[in-house]
């Protein structure tokens, strides 16, 4: 695969943005097979969101994602928050600006990537799974698919528990979602949760939720048991859900080295 690992000054941010693109292209493997770079069309892209503490290259230091996307042939692109979860914050951090409309203006201009709605997916893991349900649910027109890892749910009490004690403020997202599913078109959602996990409650309280409301969308729940809120039950999740996704780009049926 190529990995491209750049920093733009952003203009919704007013400051320098880490971001990495992953892009499938030849392997050493298969080498006797012919030899190209010329595409056939732009790739498929996964947006994939880190959690609180982390940054763009977290997942690609503790999974295999970029094995996975050269595999999958999907194009994946990280980029660093800080701890905002995703959403406009005080004093110029407005990255729910950032990621809905100018990353996506960058990386789809600059690289060989997909602009059409049914070929973009977003997900993440914990603050960044909160961020992939965020996003996704609100522009359901941009999204085919969404992928929840251990995500930060929480109800209205336990928003303001943790507003007042750690600072964080937080969107509801079963209102977000109740409103995303009212609007009549939802993308995909991928859900999962190790029955470790100190999110185990919430997360296992939000799919019920949605067991009674979800409509008009595939909806995909994983109950892993033995995991916390680790690495391991995201390295394999994450090849699930690139595995789960509909797709119906030129890249579907290619393994690696097929350009």
């Amino acid at each position: 695969m190529a990995r491209v690992q750049c920093n733009l000054f952003s203009y919704s941010l007013g400051h320098g943005v880490d971001i990495e693109v992953t892009l499938p292209s030849f392997t050493p493997c298969n080498m006797d097979q012919e030899h190209t770079h010329k595409l056939p069309a732009k790739f498929p892209v996964l947006y994939l969101l880190h959690g609180h503490g982390n940054d763009y290259a977290v997942w690609h230091r503790f999974t295999s994602v970029d094995r996975y996307a050269e595999e999958e042939r999907i194009a994946v692109v990280t980029f660093s928050v800080g701890n905002v979860p995703y959403d406009n914050a005080p004093g110029g951090n407005n990255f729910y600006d950032f990621l809905e409309k100018e990353l996506p203006e960058f990386v789809e201009n600059y690289f060989p990537i997909s602009n059409k709605p049914e070929e973009r997916y977003i997900a993440g893991l914990s603050m960044g799974g909160y961020g992939s349900l965020l996003h996704g649910l609100e522009n359901p027109e941009r999204y085919s698919a969404i992928g929840a890892f251990s995500p930060a749910v929480f109800n209205k009490q336990q928003i303001e528990d943790r507003a007042q004690s750690r600072g964080l403020v937080l969107r509801d997202l079963y209102e977000v979602t109740e409103k995303a599913v009212a609007g009549g078109k939802v993308p995909d959602l991928f859900l999962c949760i190790g029955d470790k996990d100190f999110l185990y409650e919430p997360v296992t309280e939000y799919h019920n939720f949605l067991e009674k409301t979800w409509k008009g969308a595939r909806l995909r729940y994983d109950d892993m048991p033995g995991y916390k809120h680790e690495f391991a039950i995201w390295d394999i999740e994450i090849l699930n859900f690139l595995q789960w996704i509909k797709r119906e780009d030129a890249y579907k049926a290619m393994g690696p080295n097929q350009v």
